[in-house]
Order: C-alpha cells, then sequence, then structure tokens
C-alpha cells in the first residue's frame, strides 16, 4: 500500500503544471467539504441530474446580464 508521503514524493517529480493541477483539485475538494451541507449537495445532484435529462435548460451570461438590466430598468 502506498503512504501519503510516498504519494507526495512522487507528486513533486511532476512537471509545475501538474502539481499546480492537483493542488487546486486537492483544495476544491476541501472547500466543497467544508462549505456545502448535505441538502445543497443533494440539490445540486438534482439540478445537474435535471440539466443532463434536458428536462432543464442553460441560459447564457449576456442572457442573464439583459434580463437582470430589463428588471433594473423597471
Amino acid at each position: 500500500m502506498t503512504t501519503v508521503t510516498e504519494i507526495i514524493d512522487n507528486v513533486m517529480e511532476l512537471p509545475r503544471t501538474d502539481r499546480s493541477y492537483i493542488a487546486r483539485k486537492l483544495i476544491e475538494s476541501l472547500d466543497r467539504e467544508a462549505s456545502l451541507s448535505n441538502e445543497w449537495m443533494e440539490e445540486i445532484e438534482k439540478r445537474v441530474a435535471r440539466r443532463e435529462s434536458g428536462e432543464s435548460q442553460s441560459v447564457s451570461r449576456e442572457v442573464v446580464h439583459v434580463d437582470i438590466e430589463k428588471l433594473l430598468a423597471r
């Protein structure tokens, strides 16, 4: 079985871009665990499933900005 120390030693031998990618992924995983409740994770999973099934559609950032501008102009 590989130890954490062995994993770190192996990672440290990788090019900078690969190490940066791994570091980002690890930080993201910690942020997700620390900041999202089970309820939010369930909601996210439901929304992803609806999007993947075609039940809901995505909207571009530009369309959202236009809609917001219209609401603010009222």
